[in-house]
């Protein structure tokens, strides 16, 4: 299970360790309703871990689990990853029954693993597929203000999560509301704590806005995704940062590389070749380290690539692992 507020490379890790379990054999029917196009169908009903892949976006496979969940009343617990190419879900389903679910994009595919005490073959959930209603933002209710973490968002909605990483916090959830209605919905509550804004870009499908914040600066994106927006707000903890060992030079990007595999490998980025041995930063954040521009950046490996925005004075993680690449903000 993925605990809120672990430290983010031993969640980079143990993600990873999903996607290398040993195959399993297969049983007639998973007790986890999958999307239409699902493929490659994995289930071990004992062990009660079921594998996928699909074709749809994993912010779309998210939400169709969301929606799921919703359904049938199960708790979603609090996640540190939501993000485009990678979404980690905790599920109560009944008692102490549990379903994880992790989604990430591989290639033109999203792979999805599920495991848990829910998923064992004595039936504790339910295999209805198909999609909810589609949501019409037009006729969305309005958004309502509560406090998460020290930070406003929406009350209400059942698709919530938080993250926690050394230099920063934020919250993130999704919504049917517009873009324009998240938009103004933080241009109203924001000031109240003392918040100021200083760019803004914004369209009818997405939109990026830069604060000041009382801790340090902030960051609101919101984008719309099939019938749902889906937003996230970010602080980061300038002060903290600044006395970090990994804090970056002024106006600079830091990076901090892993190597989750066990075997040796290069990362080419913004120029630059940093050669990492088997498991060479795994354990923590003292892998090599680079500064660079901020930026559009683009970290390269023989095979896959993995593009990332990154602003000045912001530290990400670098990782290398069985799937591919993976980068972090911390």
């Amino acid at each position: 299970m993925v605990r809120h507020g672990a430290p983010k490379l031993a969640l980079f890790l143990a993600t990873f360790l999903y996607f290398t379990s040993p195959s399993l054999s297969e049983d007639t029917k998973p007790p986890l309703a999958m999307p239409d196009d699902a493929s490659a169908v994995v289930y071990d009903g004992e062990s009660g871990l079921l594998t996928f892949s699909s074709g749809k976006p994993v912010k779309e496979l998210a939400a169709f689990y969301r929606d799921l969940a919703k359904k049938h009343a199960w708790q979603e617990q609090p996640s540190v990853i939501n993000k485009d190419k990678m979404v980690v879900l905790t599920f109560m389903v009944s008692g102490d029954d549990v379903a994880n679910i992790t989604v990430m994009k591989m290639g033109e595919q999203s792979e999805v693993t599920a495991e848990g005490t829910a998923l064992e073959a004595k039936g504790g959930l339910v295999a209805d597929a198909g999609k909810a209603p589609a949501a019409d933002a037009s006729t969305a209710p309005p958004l309502v203000a509560m406090e998460k973490d020290g930070l406003p968002m929406p009350d209400g909605l059942g698709n919530m999560g938080s993250t926690s990483t050394l230099y920063s916090h934020g919250v993130n959830f999704s919504a049917p509301n517009s873009v324009a209605d998240i938009v103004a919905f933080y241009r109203a509550e924001l000031p109240k704590k003392g918040w100021k804004e200083d760019s803004a870009k914004i369209s009818d499908s997405e939109a990026e806005l830069a604060f000041t914040s009382p801790e340090g600066p902030a960051t609101l994106t919101v984008k719309r995704n099939g019938d749902m927006s889906d937003a996230e707000l970010t602080v980061n903890n300038k002060a903290a940062a600044a006395k970090s060992p990994l804090a970056p030079k002024p106006g600079m990007v830091k990076l901090v590389f892993g190597n989750m595999t066990d075997k040796p490998a290069e990362v080419t980025i913004a120029g630059k070749h940093v050669k990492l041995a088997a498991g060479e930063g795994s354990k923590g954040p003292d892998g090599p380290t680079l500064d660079v521009k901020p930026g559009a950046l683009t970290a390269t490996i023989k095979g896959a690539k993995e593009n990332f925005t990154a602003g000045p004075d912001e530290i990400w993680m670098v990782g290398v692992g069985p799937g591919g690449l993976i980068t972090m903000k911390q």
